[in-house]
């Protein structure tokens, strides 16, 4: 994991969001496919995407159903998202997981999914995955897509907005869940993770 002091800050992200520098990683039919195999759709499943930048994910997981709160902590990235469009099943706010108190809407087992795409490297990622587990309703899954260093010949990319985790704290973000699928989308890796039984969404 990156330390914390190496975090970068909102108004960095803000930069790079107006250089088009950091956009989202591509939402792939081959990730969504997989997405779906995994993870059953129902109207109205609640969904937390964290750190959902310009809202990629977000608005495909809206068109499956789901009612999306995306956060992020660039607020130029939120803005982005917001101009891309809203409605009554996907909603946008700034906010930093690390730095800010738990959001309101976030209670104990209030939701059926949460989606980390390419952001744990950037945050306190250990206490968050124990928060993780308390805001799913049981049966609920969390789904982790991270790069991985020291596989298949990947090296640490120069581009501070692109980070990842060894193979080693991939492993470990799979303790204490009771359900763990993984699969490989190119040099990333998909991770779904449950406390419960999974059950369909």
């Amino acid at each position: 994991m990156t330390a914390i002091k190496d975090r970068l800050s909102p108004a960095q992200w803000d930069a790079w969001y107006r250089e088009g520098r950091a956009m989202d990683r591509l939402v792939t039919d081959t990730e969504v496919n997989r997405f779906l195999r995994r993870v059953t759709p129902s109207a109205g499943a609640s969904v937390l995407d964290v750190g959902c930048g310009i809202g990629s994910f977000s608005r495909q997981l809206s068109r499956l159903g789901y009612d999306v709160l995306g956060l992020d902590f660039s607020s130029a990235a939120i803005q982005t998202a917001q101009r891309q469009g809203v409605g009554s099943r996907l909603h946008y706010g700034v906010h930093d997981f690390d730095a800010h108190a738990i959001p309101p809407r976030l209670q104990l087992a209030s939701l059926d999914l949460i989606v980390c795409r390419n952001v744990l490297p950037f945050i306190d990622h250990q206490p968050f995955m124990v928060d993780a587990r308390r805001w799913l309703r049981p049966g609920g899954q969390l789904y982790v897509l991270v790069r991985v260093w020291s596989e298949r010949g990947a090296e640490p990319d120069e581009r501070p907005w692109q980070r990842g985790f060894t193979e080693g704290q991939v492993q470990a973000l799979q303790n204490g869940w009771a359900e763990q699928e993984r699969c490989w989308l190119g040099r990333h890796t998909a991770l779904f993770l449950s406390g419960e039984r999974r059950r369909a969404l």
